[in-house]
């Protein structure tokens, strides 16, 4: 059997198993089964999984996944992370589409905080979007902040998807976490610069605030809450970047300074502890089922000429890379249409990063630039899963004005990754300034 009907039949199953609901992790188990068996020789060939499952999962670059998710876990489950945004809203002042601005900036600090956009999606929406319907803020001032600002826990550090990216792309996680923070900024500015225009512009859109001024005192008091909190980010990111410690360090650090803040602050208990620890085995266990899944389909697709045979017709295009980095981010972005992100990294990471290296294109850049693609993803129509998030915590708002509104947030993140197209550098300036 040829690799071109090799490949379709096992993409073919796989986009199946999608299509069906059954879940990611037992997809690619099962195709994985099914290729050792059919392709490398009947029962030897699936010998053949279990050194490779071991090899995937055993590995300490590994080990920031489950310490980020506990992490997360104790700060919402505690409800620092709430806290936090309040006491960043006593910040904002008097601004055009103040609670928006307020939405991405809470949206920044929960994404250093947690890691996870759902969950960030799913906070800002319970937490902010009832206010800003009792302040008369139109539902294209409402969502599209929430879906913007809870998208950028995809970039900005730590960012479990990007360590589960790296992990499977085998690139180096410090660099990759560290990179992905430029963009991610860049985006929260571009937010607020979008949002504070569109209300000074529109003003029928977002109603001038009308309450009492915060007073300094007022302000000066939720510093007690910020400025830990602030010292917590720069332990799990600052560490790396300085070189003082390793992201497993880092995320270790941080697990453990969640758990102290939240028993300072009299926020922490035994039950909350053990409810954070057991989502957390939870999640990770899915997570290395995942690992386990993607990196035996790797091998299965290598074993089998696929790999080796796409990579010789792609070269044998003669594109010059730039268009195969823009092929392959469209084909990302179509997906993010249609499946959830961790599907699409299994689906793309076996294919995509062998022909990366044989372009010669730099693995970090090219990373951050498919994590843009998988945070656009999560809120582009008809399926991200983003929009259906928003629509569960707030199911008064129509799916039609949330499709609608997630436009303006489709348009700038696609701006933003044609900056770093443009300008590569943008990505490695925080990288080639770490200390090794």
């Amino acid at each position: 059997m040829d690799w071109v009907t090799t490949l379709a039949v096992l993409l073919g199953l796989l986009l199946t198993g999608f299509a069906i609901g059954v879940p990611v992790a037992l997809t690619f188990i099962g195709i994985n089964i099914f290729g050792l068996f059919w392709y490398l020789g009947g029962l030897p060939g699936l010998s053949l999984l279990a050194g490779s499952a071991f090899n995937s999962v055993g590995q300490f670059a590994l080990v920031p996944i489950p310490l980020f998710v506990l992490m997360g876990e104790l700060l919402v489950r505690s409800g620092l992370a709430a806290a936090t945004v309040d006491a960043a809203d006593q910040w904002i002042g008097r601004v055009p589409g103040r609670l928006a601005v307020t939405t991405v900036a809470g949206g920044t600090v929960f994404g250093a905080l947690n890691g996870a956009s759902m969950a960030s999606v799913a906070m800002l929406g319970s937490l902010l979007v009832p206010e800003m319907q009792r302040q008369g803020y139109k539902p294209a001032m409402i969502i599209g902040p929430v879906l913007g600002a809870g998208g950028l826990a995809v970039l900005i550090p730590p960012s479990a998807l990007g360590v589960l990216l790296g992990a499977l792309a085998k690139v180096s996680i410090a660099d990759l976490l560290i990179a992905s923070a430029v963009p991610g900024l860049i985006l929260a500015g571009v937010y607020v610069a979008y949002y504070m225009g569109l209300a000074w512009l529109r003003p029928d859109l977002a109603p001038p605030y009308e309450g009492r001024a915060t007073s300094l005192r007022a302000r000066l008091a939720t510093l007690k809450l910020i400025v830990p909190l602030a010292g917590l980010m720069l332990v799990v990111t600052g560490f790396i970047f300085l070189g003082i410690a390793t992201p497993s360090e880092a995320a270790a650090l941080g697990a453990v300074s969640a758990a102290i803040l939240g028993a300072i602050y009299g926020r922490m208990n035994w039950q909350i502890m053990r409810a954070a620890a057991m989502s957390t085995a939870s999640t990770t266990a899915g997570i290395l089922l995942i690992i386990v899944g993607s990196s035996a389909y790797s091998q299965l697709l290598a074993a089998t000429g696929t790999t080796s045979g796409l990579i010789e017709v792609i070269v044998g295009l003669n594109m010059p890379p730039w268009a195969m980095v823009l092929v392959m981010q469209v084909i990302v972005l179509v997906l993010g249409c249609f499946i959830d992100a961790i599907s699409i990294m299994m689906l793309t990471v076996p294919i995509f990063y062998p022909i990366v290296a044989t372009l010669g294109i730099d693995p970090i850049w090219f990373s951050v630039l498919i994590l843009i693609q998988l945070e656009l993803g999560g809120i582009t129509p008809p399926f991200g899963l983003l929009l259906f998030v928003l629509k569960g915590v707030r199911p008064e708002l129509p799916i039609s004005q949330i499709y609608r509104a997630s436009i303006p947030i489709v348009v700038m993140q696609c701006s933003v990754a044609g900056l770093l197209v443009t300008f590569p550098w943008l990505t490695t300036v925080f990288t080639s300034a770490m200390v090794r």
